[in-house]
C-alpha cells in the first residue's frame, strides 16, 4: 500500500502533522509513505526514517507551472490513497491531482471550506478540535481504523537530531552539559504571538538569579527576531549566563533542541518541535488557543492569557489581540521551577 501525505506548510504545522507517520507505520509497517511539502520547509523532513519519499513543491516561490508539472508526474506513483492534512484550497488541488481517491475534512471542518469540493472521501471533525486529534483522526479514517488518545502522549520522538551536528554545535557553543541549559525562542510568525521583550528579560533575570548553574540561549529566525534577542540580552544584564545563538539551520535547530534541558517559546514551530522530540517545554499563548494547539504532559506545559473561546464558533485568529502581554513573567518563572524539579526526579 502506498499513501501520499499533503502538508505543504508552515514549519510548525508540518512538525505537528508528522505525528501521523509513526501511527500509520505502526498500523502496517510495509505501507509506503510519500510526503508532499513546500520546498522552503523540506529540510525538516529530509531523510526522515518514516518518510519513504519526500517531494518538494516550489509553491512559496510561486512557480505554479513547475508545481503542477511535479504533481501530475507524481500521479504515476498510483497512490492507494492521498490524505490532505493541510485542508487549504492549494493543498486540496494538489491532492486531487495526485489521485481521485483523496481524503480530507468536510466543508464544516475546514478553514477554507471550498477545499472540500476537491476530496473524494470526507471526514467530519470540528475545526476547533485539538490539531493532533484532527490529524490522527483523519489518518485513522483513511486506514478504516481508530486511534487512542494515548497515542499522542505515549508517542516516540517524531524527529531525531544528527549526532555529528550535535557534536559540532556543542564545540561551537562550548556547551556545558552539566548546566541547566534553557533554550528560549524569542519570535513567532505573528507580532501578537510574541511575548514582550521586557517581560522576557525579567524572566531571564529571575532564572539567572535563582540558578547558579544556568545558561540561557536565545534563538531567533529572522533579522527582526535577532534584534529582539539582543534587546533581551541587553535588558537582562546577566553577562555570560545569557547568549544569543547564531543563525541555525533546521538540522542545528533539532540539535540544540535535543541537548537543551528545557525549551521556552511562543506559539511557533521551533517550540512545537520540543514536544515533537519529547523534550521538556513551555509554550506561551495569547491570541491563540492552547488547548487546540498543544497536548500537555508531565514535561510539556503551556501558559496562556486565559482568553475564552467558544468551542461552537470556528476559531479565527485575531491579529489585533495582544492579550499575551497580560501574562505575568512570575507565573512563567514558577512553571519553569516546577518543570525543572519534575525533570530532576
Amino acid at each position: 500500500m502506498k499513501i501520499a501525505i499533503v502538508r505543504l506548510s508552515a514549519l510548525g504545522d508540518i512538525i505537528q502533522s508528522a505525528i501521523v507517520l509513526q501511527f500509520i507505520k505502526k498500523y502496517k509497517k510495509n505501507i509506503k509513505l510519500h510526503w508532499f511539502i513546500d520546498e522552503k520547509f523540506k529540510d525538516i523532513l529530509e531523510n526522515h526514517p518514516l518518510v519513504d519519499k519526500l517531494i518538494a513543491l516550489p509553491l512559496k516561490k510561486k512557480k505554479f507551472f513547475q508545481t503542477l508539472k511535479i504533481a501530475f508526474k507524481s500521479r504515476a506513483e498510483n497512490y492507494d490513497a492521498v490524505v490532505d492534512l493541510q485542508g487549504l484550497i492549494k493543498s486540496a488541488i494538489v491532492s486531487r491531482i495526485l489521485s481521485r481517491n483523496n481524503f480530507g475534512f468536510d466543508k464544516n471542518s475546514l478553514k477554507e471550506s471550498f477545499a472540500h469540493n476537491f476530496y473524494n472521501q470526507k471526514f467530519s471533525l470540528s475545526y476547533n478540535e485539538n490539531v493532533y486529534v484532527r490529524y490522527l483522526s483523519l489518518a485513522a479514517f483513511v486506514l478504516n481504523t481508530e486511534f487512542e488518545p494515548k497515542d499522542i502522549k505515549l508517542k516516540q520522538a517524531i524527529f531525531e537530531a544528527n549526532n555529528e551536528v550535535i557534536n559540532q554545535l556543542k564545540t561551537k557553543l562550548k556547551f556545558n552539559e552539566n548546566s541547566k541549559n534553557i533554550l528560549i525562542h524569542v519570535g513567532s510568525s505573528e507580532e501578537n504571538k510574541i511575548y514582550p521583550k521586557t517581560k522576557l528579560a525579567i524572566l531571564c533575570k529571575l532564572l539567572c538569579n535563582h540558578y547558579e548553574d544556568i545558561k540561557i540561549y536565545l534563538a531567533w529566525g529572522s533579522d527582526k527576531e535577532r534584534n529582539l534577542a539582543y534587546d533581551i540580552l541587553n535588558l537582562s544584564f546577566e553577562g555570560d549566563k545569557i547568549e544569543v545563538l547564531p543563525s541555525l539551520n533546521l538540522d542545528e535547530l533539532k540539535a540544540i533542541t535535543k541537548i537543551s534541558t528545557l525549551i521556552i517559546g511562543n506559539d511557533s514551530g521551533p517550540t512545537h518541535l520540543a514536544f515533537a522530540m519529547n523534550k521538556p517545554s513551555i509554550t506561551i499563548f495569547g491570541a491563540t488557543w492552547d488547548t487546540r494547539v498543544c497536548v500537555q504532559t508531565s514535561i510539556n506545559k503551556s501558559i496562556s492569557a486565559g482568553k475564552k473561546f467558544d468551542k461552537n464558533i470556528k476559531f479565527k485568529f485575531d491579529r489585533s489581540d495582544f492579550c499575551i502581554v497580560t501574562i505575568d513573567e512570575e507565573d512563567i518563572f514558577k512553571l519553569v521551577k516546577d518543570l525543572l524539579k519534575e525533570i530532576q526526579k
